[in-house]
């Protein structure tokens, strides 16, 4: 448990006031809660976990590593076209945290609670001799049967996807000194996309009734366009110069072709990445003014033709682009992320 502090006082001060916006929460003073969703609505539930030095550096602040575990699960909501409104967060510490940390960690959980709307369901917290982890589950709620599912695409959607791709990628190598950026503006905003990720809260509810399938994107765009494919039985074709860049990821790449391809797979970018009817067209293109983010059509959804489901990058001259396994996959060998 954090160094100097007794796990029910650490509720207390600290996680109980993030429940006051859920009364089901019971003020965090019960061993269970209860969660009543609206008439006409069902509920939509995620879960993930993160674990210092496996998906983000050690030296991490801890408003950081707050932000960063909700963010990515309101991500993963927003993908299936619903509205997050509660969460229940499991801590593991070991005895290197003290209460400072915990204070700030709560800090940041507090202001994206008030950024993003939702409130703290419950959870558990308890000592680790490992390294920091922590687990959310989040709940959504959208109306009944509209949730936008991985399984609906069909040959000939058109393949788009939200925001801009690699920026995380390339923060994480800033931060862990793998690449330079001499830009000051370019470091912090390559970093903070990593550290901060920007769930598309807005884009997709906004998609119910226009995206057939939906997925966001963590492990990399090509490895999550991928379960799509492999969730409806179709492939995709992509077109690598019609992926979304920074600016700034534009001025580290220039003509850097292999770096530009390791930012299809290099995961972390919480845009949401979706398949919608040709018909569609003008529907899509009205999203981006409404919600503030852009929207680009990157590719189509094609037959199966190698024997399973997969996903196909072009390059200008129509040449297959390799891209190896596609994205992160767990359980292997590599650097935080």
């Amino acid at each position: 448990m954090a160094r100097g502090i007794d796990e029910f006082d650490l509720i207390r001060r600290y996680l109980a006031p993030l429940s006051d916006g859920e009364p089901g929460a019971l003020g965090l003073r019960d061993d269970a809660a209860w969660l009543r969703h609206d008439p006409g609505t069902e509920l939509v539930v995620s879960a993930d976990a993160i674990v210092a030095g496996i998906h983000f550096p050690t030296s991490t602040a801890p408003a950081d590593v707050a932000r960063r575990a909700l963010r990515v699960n309101l991500s993963d909501i927003a993908a299936k076209g619903a509205r997050a409104r509660c969460y229940t967060l499991a801590l593991q510490l070991p005895d290197t945290i003290d209460e400072d940390w915990v204070a700030s960690f709560a800090s940041g959980l507090a202001e994206d609670q008030e950024t993003y709307g939702v409130s703290l369901l419950g959870g558990d917290t308890t000592g680790t001799s490992g390294p920091l982890s922590l687990s959310i589950s989040i709940f959504g709620q959208t109306t009944e049967n509209t949730m936008i599912k991985r399984s609906a695409a069909s040959v000939e959607d058109d393949v788009y996807v939200s925001g801009t791709i690699g920026d995380a990628t390339l923060g994480l190598a800033s931060i862990m000194g793998a690449v330079v950026v001499e830009s000051d503006e370019d470091r912090a905003f390559l970093e903070g996309r990593f550290l901060r990720p920007e769930p598309r809260v807005s884009v997709g509810p906004a998609l119910v009734g226009t995206a057939a399938a939906s997925a966001d994107i963590s492990d990399g765009l090509v490895a999550d366009l991928g379960h799509i494919c492999t969730a409806s039985n179709v492939s995709a074709e992509i077109d690598l110069s019609s992926v979304p860049l920074s600016d700034a990821a534009r001025r580290l790449v220039t003509d850097n072709q292999p770096l530009r391809t390791n930012l299809l797979t290099g995961g972390d970018d919480y845009e949401i990445v979706f398949t919608a009817p040709v018909s569609m067209r003008e529907t899509v293109v009205s999203i981006a003014p409404t919600t503030g983010v852009s929207i680009t059509r990157i590719g189509r959804m094609i037959p199966v033709t190698a024997g399973k489901p997969g996903v196909t990058v072009r390059d200008e001259a129509g040449n297959t682009v390799k891209v190896g396994i596609g994205g992160y996959r767990h359980f292997g060998e590599g650097e935080p992320r």
